[in-house]
């Protein structure tokens, strides 16, 4: 073994620089915030070759004195700290007086400033921290250092940089996270003398992300705002149609640094729970604001890392605050026209004389007035939605595997629509929700009481129920079996029924949840479904959580487990197949324990799997009246535009979209 021997003061510095710049968008990071704490207004990042060739920062802040410029190169020199009390209450960026000294050791520095009171300014120059320069010069107030040629010493960091276009991709990253944290700040990044961003100063932070980013993402964002427990948040997060593929679109800055935080992520992804596919990451952008003696910095060499005095309030003020702001937003998403389908423009067209429109079009239907209507029998097709019956069992929305009534819902404290029942009409609801008349037919034919029998007409029951909605009382149309369409009043929507009545029997699944048990009914003959030992015993350990279910299954012999009831809405079709589901989640998550199947998270996921299995499935035909009980309750429930696997539940196309695709504007 080799004897133990102090390192010599080069190597200490180079495995210190290897810790902190990693490549040139570390150093770029470095200095940003230099100049940041400097007081700067404006500052400006110049690069050449990604950063491997030059990297220059210039800001107007306050300058270093000429007398101080050698000691500011030297390793654990800052002005940010005087004390050890200052280590607990950081509120600069930098502080650990390391980055200057780091980069000074691994390329070629140039450091020239000039404090605002100074007649003239000083430089330096310092080469693998050798000082080869140091003298007076002449330079406007403020701070300029140039890094060349990084890493020329270190040529087993050098070998491993990327591409030019790869690593000025880093400097972007890290110059887009400092200026958003400060809007405050005028920025200009240059790349090969091209102006890549300048962003003024005093933008605010949604001028900020229109002008790095896209303006239609700025408009897209909804607003957040929470103060609470010593913690004021600020922010805005997307609409969850427009999550990405991974995180990287989430910034998260804590007192105006940019921090990685797992529980800050967890927070944002347990607020869209429900919104987006699970595989999909929202966009967030949050700016927290908390006394800095209350969370630890000191974690991490890059500072990326932080460690909260309390957690937990933190995870849920964010929480709180993003479920809250979704819910009152208005998340249905635009249908967006492909520009590769619109036509080429026509060129030369003649104004339309709205005149000359008008006659046309009183002359088209005095022309359509005067057509005699088809006669009953005479061999036309005609249609009669009524005559179609009811979906039975096979999905029926009346039926115990669709919405249930609107009594039963009030009951159980779910949506609570008794005071919403009159918004489609009373006679609407009871055709729809009431059990069949004894005169309207066979019990238990599953065919709906006709309307006429209640006096409402088919037309009168979907035009108050699209009332109800919101929509125009023009009616709605299914397409094939699958897709409902209603006019707005600004444009269409698109719904897709099965999406859009699982979000519905997966929030009344959640609300019945909330004061206890689902609500169950047994079976005539009990359903026996074949098992694995493994989910046989997964069954036993796990019974708190098919009670919660409305499941009642016990074991059936060695191999299999009779299942004698089952929750009120789900079909008994589905029962098996949602039992082997379930027991098969479980067993993927390897059993799990007792105490995480009874979070909310992993219940709300099961409540999601029992909706999809209960909600009418895309064929399903449906009669006027069910299209409007569908309608209506999209109104009233929440996140009604998102199921609870995050799939969008209704599209909208305005009326200036079909102009445009038209070309009438």
């Amino acid at each position: 073994m080799a004897s133990i021997q102090q390192l010599p003061d080069i190597l200490v510095k180079k495995i210190a620089a290897g810790e902190v710049i990693e490549r040139p968008a570390s150093v770029a990071k470095e200095l940003l915030e230099n100049a940041v704490d400097a007081g700067s207004t404006r500052i400006t990042l110049y690069a050449e070759e990604g950063g491997r060739v030059l990297l220059r920062v210039t800001d107007d802040g306050c300058g270093v004195p000429a007398d101080q410029l050698r000691l500011a190169v030297m390793p654990h020199a800052t002005s940010k700290l005087c004390d050890e009390d200052d280590l607990y209450r950081i509120t600069s960026m930098g502080f650990r007086g390391e980055a200057l000294a780091s980069i000074g050791s691994v390329s070629q520095l140039r450091f020239l400033s000039r404090p605002h009171e100074a007649v003239e300014g000083a430089e330096i120059c310092v080469a693998a921290e050798e000082v080869r320069t140091d003298r007076a010069a002449g330079c406007p107030p403020g701070t300029t250092v140039e890094i060349r040629d990084l890493f020329f010493n270190v040529p087993a960091r050098r070998k491993f940089l990327r591409s030019a276009s790869a690593e000025f991709g880093h400097i972007n990253v890290q110059f887009t996270r400092i200026a958003l944290a400060h809007p405050n700040i005028g920025f200009e990044l240059i790349h090969h003398k091209r102006a890549v961003h300048r962003l003024g100063v005093h933008d605010g932070y949604l001028s900020r992300i229109a002008k790095l980013f896209s303006p239609e993402l700025a408009e897209a964002l909804i607003p957040i705002e929470r103060c609470d427990a010593g913690l004021k948040l600020t922010g805005f997060v997307a609409p969850p149609c427009d999550a990405r593929s991974n995180a990287n679109w989430q910034y998260t800055f804590l007192n105006d640094r940019y921090i990685r935080d797992k529980s800050i992520q967890h927070a944002i992804r347990e607020a869209h729970r429900g919104l987006i596919d699970p595989h999909r990451h929202p966009i967030a952008f949050l700016f927290l604001t908390i006394d800095p003696s209350l969370v630890d910095v000191n974690v991490h060499p890059t500072k990326i890392e932080v460690r909260w005095q309390d957690g937990r309030a933190v995870h849920s003020i964010v929480h709180g605050a993003i479920r809250e702001a979704l819910q009152g937003a208005d998340l249905t998403p635009s249908l967006s026209m492909s520009r590769s389908l619109q036509m080429s423009p026509v060129s030369n067209r003649p104004p339309v004389d709205p005149a000359e429109q008008a006659r046309l079009r009183e002359a088209f239907v005095n022309e359509m007035r005067g057509l005699t209507p088809p006669r009953p029998g005479s061999g036309e097709p005609s249609h009669n939605p009524a005559a179609q019956g009811s979906m039975g069992s096979q999905g029926s929305m009346g039926s115990p595997g669709g919405m249930g009534s609107p009594g039963s819902m009030g009951s159980q404290g779910g949506m609570g629509m008794q005071g919403d029942v009159g918004a489609i009409g009373m006679e609407a609801w009871r055709r729809l929700y009431s059990p069949t008349p004894p005169d309207a037919g066979d019990a238990g034919s599953g065919v709906a009481h006709h309307p006429a029998a209640s006096g409402v007409s088919d037309a009168e029951g979907v035009a108050a129920g699209l009332l109800g909605a919101g929509l125009r009382s023009g009616g709605a149309i299914q397409l094939h079996n699958t897709y409902l369409v209603c006019e707005t009043e600004d444009g269409m929507v698109i719904i897709d029924q099965h999406a859009l009545h699982e979000r519905i029997l997966f929030e009344q699944f959640k609300q019945r949840l909330t004061t206890g048990n689902l609500e169950s009914q047994r079976l005539l003959l009990a359903e026996t479904l074949t098992v694995t030992p493994q989910q046989l015993a997964i069954a036993e350990d796990h019974a708190g959580v098919f009670e919660r279910l409305g499941l009642e299954v016990s074991p059936f012999g060695a191999d299999a487990l009779a299942i004698h009831a089952i929750p009120m809405l789900l079909k008994d079709d589905d029962a098996a197949s949602f039992v082997r589901d379930l027991l098969e989640r479980l067993e993927r998550d390897g059993g799990r324990d007792k105490e995480s199947t009874s979070g909310d998270a992993f219940l709300y996921d099961l409540l999601s799997m029992m909706a999809c299995k209960a909600a009418i499935k895309a064929g399903d035909p449906l009669t006027p009246e069910e299209m409007s009980a569908l309608v209506a309750q999209k109104e009233l429930i929440e996140h009604s535009s998102n199921c609870p696997h995050g799939r969008p539940t209704t599209l909208r196309l305005t009326v200036a979209d079909l102009e445009r695709q038209f070309k009438r504007t």
